[in-house]
């Protein structure tokens, strides 16, 4: 697993040489890494637009993120991250520990999404209780949820959920693509605690800010099996009333 500061340590030199201009070209960055091949230094580009650190204006044009930096997820995730850094598992962190700093307020206390390979499931089930961490599955979170916190325990709940593809993670953390596609199904198919409004403002700010490709979040959603909720989302504007009102009639008929 790379190195969680291999990036911070691109991006830094790069805000070092560049950060008192607005925009930048990818000539810019050839000049701070000259004995960087062209392949890789594409592909550190685009990891770093990934990661947030940086954002692309146009092909070959970037721009610092308004927001810089690597993402900062909260405490527990944190703590999480060392127990499982451990194992030697493939695993990342998703949901909202990527997204929280597209919040306006951010939960005292939320469950922790991340995903694992099937066959890691029941040992890393059992360390992260052994640590003391509530794990649950999707499909039980909210029954779980609400018993905790009828029954006042401060127990972190951690949601674990299964997978064979890493390709949407970096370093141990989703992708903003990854993040918000595994955040919006949590919350509209598992009864996450999170309010949908503040789902459309998180939304919202990505958008706002350039920090979400959504061709690339559509994408994602597939491999999910939401696309057409995704997809629908990310061209709501494109959509006219008539064809709203269309839908409406047949769902009525329906």
């Amino acid at each position: 697993m790379e190195n969680r500061n291999a990036l911070e340590s691109k991006y830094q030199r790069i805000l070092n040489e560049l950060g008192e201009q607005a925009t930048f070209y990818i000539e810019d960055i050839q000049r701070i890494f000259p004995d960087m091949k062209k392949s890789t230094l594409y592909w550190n580009m685009s990891k770093l637009v990934d990661g947030g650190y940086l954002k692309r204006v146009r092909n070959g044009v970037y721009s610092f993120n308004e927001w810089k930096g690597k993402k900062n997820v909260s405490q527990t995730a944190e703590k999480i991250r060392d127990i499982l850094d451990e194992t030697g598992f493939d695993y990342y962190i998703s949901g909202l520990d990527i997204l929280q700093k597209y919040m306006l307020h951010i939960p005292e206390q939320y469950p922790i999404v991340i995903c694992i390979q099937k066959e890691s499931k029941n040992e890393l089930t059992d360390i992260l209780t052994n640590h003391f961490y509530e794990v649950v599955e999707p499909r039980r979170l909210k029954e779980k949820y609400e018993a905790i916190q009828y029954n006042g325990k401060n127990n972190d709940i951690i949601i674990i959920y299964l997978t064979e593809n890493f390709e949407d993670s970096e370093d141990g953390l989703a992708t903003i693509e990854k993040a918000f596609v595994d955040l919006y199904y949590a919350v509209t198919r598992n009864g996450y605690p999170l309010a949908l409004q503040e789902l459309v403002r998180i939304y919202e700010n990505l958008v706002r800010l350039g920090n979400i490709d959504r061709k690339r979040m559509i994408a994602v959603a597939a491999k999910r099996g939401i696309q057409c909720d995704l997809r629908f989302i990310a061209e709501a504007k494109f959509v006219t009333g008539s064809a709203r009102k269309f839908v409406e009639i047949l769902e009525r008929d329906e």
